[in-house]
């Protein structure tokens, strides 16, 4: 079957007025050390709602969206209530606003971080484990934490796709999301080739260049209206792919 749209990632970029494009890289670690990555996180998080909004009062349908929850946000006391109520002003689901929580995070302070993301759970969001495969988790730690979707590594998928392949370690992370009973989501996919061997690996979702480099949102509106046409046409037709 052909690769259906089953949600998007907000990602952010810096447009600076003198030094232009600047990279995530470059900002992100800064706004960590300085203390501004909440206040850019929030920005990002009432940005995409109402960008979520805006599409479903004009084009009557929108995907679920991911968004990232930095380390700092998790030991913000009044996140879950933040979160509850910034999708009740929009009007959304909590199961459309997808969190993406890197792996690295749930290795430091993780009883915080885990009773945290229990409390997001709880209220109806759905927590992604972001960059698996980047971090040190033990085999019983992945078994522990809570969460509603396996999201792999960039880095991860492209060693295994290298010039020698080895695809064994993907294999069986997949494996054990299976066995956990969590969908997998490998970031990165910028081939064919990449995409079929992650689908006969049982990888369930796929994102990257492969269909699309990060777009603005006007940009993404027609991989919307595309998705909107198939389910118009086949309500019943499985999400397979990013």
């Amino acid at each position: 079957t052909m690769p259906v749209l089953s949600g998007a990632e907000a990602l952010v970029r810096w447009i600076h007025p003198k030094l232009g494009m600047i990279s995530p890289v470059d900002f992100i670690p800064l706004f960590e050390s300085n203390g501004l990555i909440r206040r850019l996180d929030s920005y990002v998080w009432r940005t995409v709602a109402e960008q979520m909004r805006d599409w479903k009062d004009r084009l009557g349908f929108c995907v679920p969206v991911s968004v990232n929850v930095s380390r700092v946000d998790i030991f913000d006391y009044d996140l879950v209530d933040h979160m509850k109520r910034l999708v009740k002003e929009f009007d959304l689901s909590p199961d459309e606003f997808l969190l993406e929580i890197t792996e690295s995070a749930y290795t430091q302070d993780s009883e915080q971080i885990i009773n945290t993301v229990k409390r997001l759970r709880e209220a109806g969001f759905h927590i992604e484990i972001d960059d698996f495969g980047s971090g040190y988790s033990s085999l019983n730690m992945i078994a522990t934490l809570p969460m509603d979707a396996l999201k792999l590594d960039m880095e991860f998928m492209h060693n295994a796709f290298k010039e020698r392949k080895n695809t064994k370690m993907l294999d069986a992370v997949i494996d054990i999301a299976y066995s956990l009973e969590v969908p997998t989501i490998a970031e990165g996919v910028e081939t064919a080739e990449q995409m079929f061997a992650l689908k006969a690996m049982g990888c369930d979702i796929v994102q990257g260049y492969y269909f699309s480099r990060p777009i603005p949102a006007a940009g993404f509106e027609k991989f919307l209206l595309e998705r909107r046409g198939d389910r118009d046409g086949d309500d019943d037709q499985e999400k397979e792919n990013r």
